[in-house]
């Protein structure tokens, strides 16, 4: 039982630092957009795990393929990771099933010589045939816990009700994990193979027995989770139109509470977002330097809800959409004497990085079929 009245033991910053770099070892770093040149271009190596990212773009930007493509990337790369998926409408769930059976496809059929990373590697062909398609995906939907809500309290109810499953998992799986060690170590006469091969992490004022890397059991840590919310301009948006300050508050609250969760569980979280300023007003004025997101001057458009919640997340990325060729820009913006129809092409452009590294980076993209993403060459 806990005596509130006992100060906590003091931990030493090397300590904490060492147990922080072990645990790294256990966690993804990156999830996959699911296009190699995106990845690469733009997000240096894709959505980063333990921080938010918010997506935000107009109406057919294809903002929501490439977070179901990155959904797709999760539940590919961890065989028990989960998706909490908070919809605030209607979610295309059909749409994101084609998506993984694609994946898995494009998986089963995938050549003896295939891109990863920076490079084309020969591929080592392990185990019997492929389990079936449709079995996987399957499996996979069963990890996607989907919660429809209808206002930002319920939201914020869905979240702190996927953080306690989270630490229920967690309380699950440091029970085997003591267990399997404890085993491990009565053979020992002073436990020293059990001291050299484990890792003591204090977490509220309870100590967790965790294995390192180099150590076979390391794979009873607790799988990578990801956090999406589609479309939090929904909710945040009507609750601001009823009292700016007490919308702003409810905000940062529950944004502090989900970056506590995300760092603390090195949780993957993805916010859907709109954009605002669309339709260029008072077009006798020219617009102010602060109006222009994007680094192309004819692209109009911010991210919406302003900004102070840009200062609530650590990566905002922008989705627009430009003309592919000079004849199509030609057509586009009335150069060309006959406009007919022009093709467009996906943009996505990384408005702000908490480590600075990716601000003003950019890659283009187009879509098949509505379930995939290529690249401009392809």
């Amino acid at each position: 039982m806990c005596n509130l009245h006992q100060p906590a033991p003091a931990l030493l910053g090397s300590t904490l630092l060492a147990n922080e770099e072990r645990l790294d070892m256990l966690r993804p770093s990156f999830l996959s957009s699911g296009l190699d040149t995106l990845d690469r271009e733009a997000l240096d190596g894709g959505f980063r795990y333990g921080e938010i990212t918010a997506v935000a773009g107009a109406s057919g930007t294809g903002k929501t393929l490439l977070v179901f493509q990155a959904i797709a990337s999760h539940l590919i790369a961890s065989e028990e990771g989960e998706v909490a998926l908070i919809a605030t409408s209607e979610p295309p769930l059909a749409r994101l099933r084609d998506i993984l059976l694609r994946r898995l496809d494009q998986q089963k059929r995938e050549p003896e010589f295939c891109q990863s990373g920076y490079v084309y590697q020969k591929q080592v062909r392990t185990g019997g045939p492929p389990q079936d398609v449709q079995s996987q995906m399957t499996s996979m939907l069963e990890r996607i816990r989907l919660s429809r809500v209808f206002d930002f309290p319920g939201v914020a109810e869905a979240i702190g009700e996927f953080g306690a499953r989270l630490d229920e998992d967690e309380k699950t799986r440091r029970n085997r994990v003591d267990g399997k060690s404890f085993e491990k170590a009565r053979g020992t006469a002073e436990g020293e193979e059990r001291a050299e091969n484990s890792l003591s992490v204090e977490e509220d004022n309870n100590t967790i027995t965790r294995t390192t890397a180099a150590n076979p059991e390391a794979a009873e840590y607790l799988p990578a989770s990801m956090i999406v919310i589609d479309n939090i301009a929904n909710v945040v948006g009507s609750m601001m139109t009823k009292s700016q300050a007490h919308g702003h508050a409810m905000l940062a609250s529950c944004m502090r509470s989900l970056q506590h969760l995300t760092r603390r569980r090195n949780v993957c979280t993805v916010l859907v977002n709109a954009a605002a300023g669309l339709r260029q007003q008072n077009t006798q004025y020219h617009r102010r330097a602060d109006d222009q997101a994007s680094v192309f001057s004819s692209t109009l458009g911010k991210p919406a809800l302003g900004k102070h919640f840009s200062y609530l997340i650590d990566t905002s990325v922008f989705l627009s959409t430009l003309p592919r060729s000079k004849e199509d820009a030609d057509v586009a913006y009335n150069v060309a004497p006959v406009a007919s129809g022009f093709t467009k092409v996906g943009v996505v452009e990384i408005l702000k990085d908490r480590h600075g590294s990716r601000e003003g980076r950019w890659s283009s993209f187009v879509t098949a079929a509505g379930i995939e993403l290529q690249s401009i060459s392809s």
